[in-house]
C-alpha cells in the first residue's frame, strides 16, 4: 500500500471511531445543567448534541423546595436544545423568592 493511502485510511478509521464513540462522555449521560438567576427568568441549556430530557425541577435559589402556593411555568428554547422557567404570580399569590434554581437532565 502507498504511504498516502496509508495515511487515508488511517484518517478514515479514527473518523469512524468518533463516529461509533457518540457524544463526549455519553458514559455519563444524563448530563445535570442547573443555573440560579432571578425569579424572572432562568434558562438552561444543554451542551451541544444533548436535549432536555422530561424530568426537570425549580427551587428555590438555596435548593429548598418552592412554597406549595408558587406558580412556575417553562417553555422550551432554543430549537428544543434547553428548557427555560420562571416564578409567574397571580392575584394574592405568595410573593416569589430572591432566586430558583433549574435544574435539567440532558440526554442524546
Amino acid at each position: 500500500m502507498r504511504p498516502g493511502r496509508l495515511v487515508g485510511a488511517g484518517l478514515a478509521a479514527v473518523a469512524l471511531s468518533a463516529i461509533l464513540a457518540g457524544p463526549a462522555g455519553a458514559d455519563s449521560l444524563p448530563e445535570t445543567v442547573s443555573v440560579t438567576g432571578s425569579p424572572g427568568g432562568v434558562t438552561a441549556i444543554c451542551p451541544q448534541g444533548l436535549h432536555p430530557d422530561d424530568h426537570f425541577t425549580i427551587t428555590n435559589g438555596d435548593g429548598t423546595p418552592l412554597g406549595k402556593d408558587q406558580r412556575w411555568r417553562w417553555t422550551v428554547i432554543g430549537g428544543g436544545g434547553g428548557v427555560g422557567a420562571w416564578i409567574a404570580p397571580y392575584l394574592n399569590s405568595p410573593p416569589p423568592p430572591p432566586s430558583i434554581t433549574l435544574t435539567v437532565a440532558c440526554i442524546c
